[in-house]
């Protein structure tokens, strides 16, 4: 079979305006997040989000190139969506001892400085100035509800808020009633935001795309299926689990061979409203999970801020073909207002090239800064970026109509 990046790479150059106009159109009625991640995992028969993040954290990681293509298309969301907007308000993620992480935010609040005064606001109580790793440092400021908007205690008031946390333990009561406009939405956070629905809707729109492109969606899209009332603590649910994952290696055993992929599938069972990495396994048949150990069951129990898992997705798992200087590699495309600012990608020696990439360990490298000769892609690099464009912006319109169906 001709390789999934040569068939897309000339697709796309066939059908330029045609697939431009079906993100116009469809991106016109869903306007897109303020931002998005969105972690792809390709093999040399398909290529498709594993991922789609609405909260991403690793802008630290953009080359000066990608951090200046940030900056303007930022400014062109604020100046379309919120002309007005002079103060900026970002709301990070509580763990501050994470230096990477604030790393990320402090990036972030940069990009943005280009659209307004920015100053990084904190739902913890006290005031903090912390030293970051390379001499920089960055201040969290506390913030209060004060007559429906939300400000500093030392009297920012923010016109607008980016939220840089996905909320897994739900809405903060700082954030309740208030009418500072809040971006992304902060109903689009894992308190009730999932994983299957994302990717129900991204499937749809993977066939609405391949008709277009005339290919089989499969090659850019992957089976998932959603389970819930499932304790890994108790051990319940497993058994209807189990079955599950044995029908979808089954099925995918089908089109590996309508493909002539001599190998033997497998899918990750994710929590379905998780992040960071966590609760994420991968299995290889049915009996991996009725025979789940309790180091297993320890790790799929617990989410960020000791919430529980009680639904699962089971996905149909991607191995990767791409190589940064014969390393592992994953990419992680970034989005902002649905254009790609940034090719990213994740690279962890730790990890084989059907494990997720996303542990202790892992480096990251911007498109921007490799050589060709540092690369093993499946196409020239100039070629890949329209490839991963595409899969990502498919996956940033599927979180916008997502929105729009939370909201």
């Amino acid at each position: 079979m001709q390789k999934i990046t040569e068939i897309l790479w000339q697709k796309i150059s066939d059908k330029t305006q045609e697939i431009e106009d079906f993100f116009a159109k469809k991106f016109q009625q869903n306007p897109a997040l303020f931002y998005n991640s969105v972690d792809l995992r390709h093999s040399e028969t398909k290529i498709a989000p594993i991922d789609t993040n609405c909260f991403p954290a690793g802008f630290n990681n953009l080359s000066e190139v990608s951090k200046e293509k940030a900056k303007i298309i930022a400014r062109d969301f604020f100046v379309t969506n919120f002309p007005q907007a002079k103060k900026i308000l970002i709301i990070p993620e509580n763990h501050t001892r994470n230096l990477r992480y604030l790393e990320n935010v402090r990036y972030l609040q940069e990009i943005l400085s280009a659209s307004a005064e920015v100053l990084v606001g904190t739902l913890l109580a006290e005031k903090a100035e912390i030293d970051l790793e390379n001499g920089h440092f960055i201040t969290l400021h506390p913030v209060i509800k004060k007559s429906e908007k939300v400000v500093t205690v030392d009297g920012f008031e923010a016109d607008v808020i980016v939220l840089n946390n996905d909320l897994t333990d739900g809405i903060p009561e700082v954030f309740v009633d208030v009418k500072t406009p809040i971006v992304p939405s902060k109903n689009m956070g894992w308190h009730r935001r999932t994983k299957s629905q994302h990717f129900d809707i991204y499937n749809q729109l993977a066939v609405e795309l391949a008709q277009i492109l005339e290919i089989d969606p499969w090659l850019i899209s992957s089976m998932h299926t959603s389970h819930k009332d499932v304790n890994f603590k108790e051990q319940k649910g497993l058994e209807d689990l189990a079955k599950n994952v044995d029908l979808m290696i089954e099925n995918l055993r089908k089109k590996y061979q309508e493909y002539g992929v001599a190998e033997d599938p497998y899918c990750y069972i994710k929590a379905d409203n998780g992040t960071y990495g966590i609760a994420v396994w991968p299995v290889f048949s049915g009996t991996e999970v009725l025979e789940i150990n309790k180091k297993e069951r320890n790790k799929m129990n617990m989410l960020k801020g000791s919430v529980q898992t009680t639904q699962v997705m089971v996905q149909e798992g991607i191995k990767t073909l791409d190589r940064i200087d014969d390393k592992i590699a994953e990419p992680m495309i970034y989005l902002i207002n649905g254009c790609v600012v940034g090719n990213l990608f994740r690279v962890n020696e730790s990890r084989d090239e059907k494990i997720s990439l996303n542990s202790t360990g892992a480096s990251f490298f911007d498109l921007e800064n490799l050589s060709e000769n540092q690369l093993k892609l499946g196409l020239e690099k100039n070629k890949m970026v329209p490839i991963y464009s595409l899969v990502a912006r498919l996956a940033a319109l599927a979180a916008a109509i997502e929105n729009q169906k939370i909201s």
